[in-house]
């Protein structure tokens, strides 16, 4: 479990002792104790999804960085080959 899970574990078994051990928090601590422990079990099935989530998010970056291709400015570009760069704005008439 994580910590933000444990966490929620712990305030929300506390807060439901709370409720039950005394008579005057009772309607504090009972339904403090029960949202906190429905969160407690939504971070809990959700874990591993969000887990694998991550996982493939860190992959497709990878990818991505990897299978980008540097665009040529011109100073980084080839004056020897045949290619030019032309500005978007300059028609070319044949």
């Amino acid at each position: 479990m994580k910590i933000k899970t444990k966490l929620l574990l712990l305030i929300s078994l506390t807060a439901l002792l709370i409720g039950f051990a005394t008579n005057v928090l009772w309607g504090i601590g009972l339904p403090l104790g029960a949202v906190l422990f429905g969160l407690f079990l939504i971070f809990k099935l959700l874990e591993k999804e969000t887990a694998k989530f991550d996982e493939e998010q860190h992959l497709r970056l990878e990818l991505a960085g990897r299978d980008s291709l540097a665009i040529p400015t011109p100073k980084t570009a080839d004056r020897s080959s045949n290619h030019r760069i032309i500005p978007a704005r300059v028609r070319v008439s044949a």
